[in-house]
């Protein structure tokens, strides 16, 4: 039934948004049933997502590799890695969606960090995507204190890299991370980083590594941010608009 339902969405001509919310409806009230299934309905998903263009059916297809994802991580984990080629546009817009929500983003990265020290994966999927998201894995996963958090990032500098798909990915991960407080005064140590994504990336991931900023100077003690923001007035001017922009989007 499941199945049958996520192919029915990639026809335009049989699906609407009142359909999308009730099949889903459904589907969710009958777990039971179609659980067993989590890794074809997976393959599935990845397989239909990039001929579903209605905005209805694609929200709810996401919503169900979501629910999937806090229902049974390890499975939809476990799939993605073993289906999605190298460089995967499909598969980086699951992680994402994934990456999006503060639980679920919990329960990925725990199966990510296991799954990813597994060498059968590491086989599977590209190197640079294993080491920076296994790297960020570890920071989140890990019950670090402030003064073992920021030399351990130190060490793994993830941020540092010019590959667009990986790094918009990890920034997905790090605003969703940074809405804890608790994280996101640990996240202090990532603020070079940081300025060095905003002075590289592109405008998607400027947006996005400006809203961990904010989230990050938002949880330090006054004494602390001021002297920073003072510092670093002037280089963010530029990227006012960017912020404007995403505001607007949110409206």
């Amino acid at each position: 039934m499941v199945l049958v339902f996520i192919e029915a969405m990639s026809d335009s001509s049989t699906f609407d948004k009142v359909a999308a919310r009730t099949m889903l409806g459904m589907v969710k009230r009958n777990c039971d049933f179609w659980l067993v299934d989590v890794p074809k309905i997976t393959s599935c998903i990845h397989k239909a997502l990039g001929c579903i263009n209605m905005a209805p059916a694609r929200r709810s297809v996401m919503s169900l590799i979501v629910w999937m994802a806090d229902k049974c991580p390890g499975e939809v984990v476990s799939t993605l890695l073993t289906i999605a080629p190298p460089g995967d546009s499909t598969a980086l817009a699951l992680w994402e969606v994934m990456f999006s929500v503060p639980q679920t983003l919990q329960n990925v990265l725990k199966e990510l960090l296991i799954q990813l020290q597994d060498r059968h994966y590491r086989v599977l999927y590209t190197h640079w995507v294993d080491t920076a998201i296994l790297r960020l894995a570890i920071l989140a996963s890990s019950d670090l204190q402030d003064e073992e958090f920021a030399p351990m990032y130190l060490v793994m500098r993830f941020l540092r890299q010019r590959r667009p798909a990986v790094l918009s990915l990890l920034l997905r991960a790090m605003m969703t991370l940074s809405q804890r407080g608790e994280m996101a005064r640990k996240m202090k140590v990532m603020l070079p980083d940081l300025m060095w994504v905003l002075q590289y990336g592109n405008k998607a991931i400027k947006i996005k590594a400006l809203v961990v900023f904010r989230n990050v100077m938002a949880q330090l003690e006054r004494e602390k941010a001021s002297p920073i923001a003072v510092r670093l007035a002037e280089f963010l001017l530029p990227f006012f608009d960017d912020v404007r922009l995403m505001y607007k989007a949110d409206v």
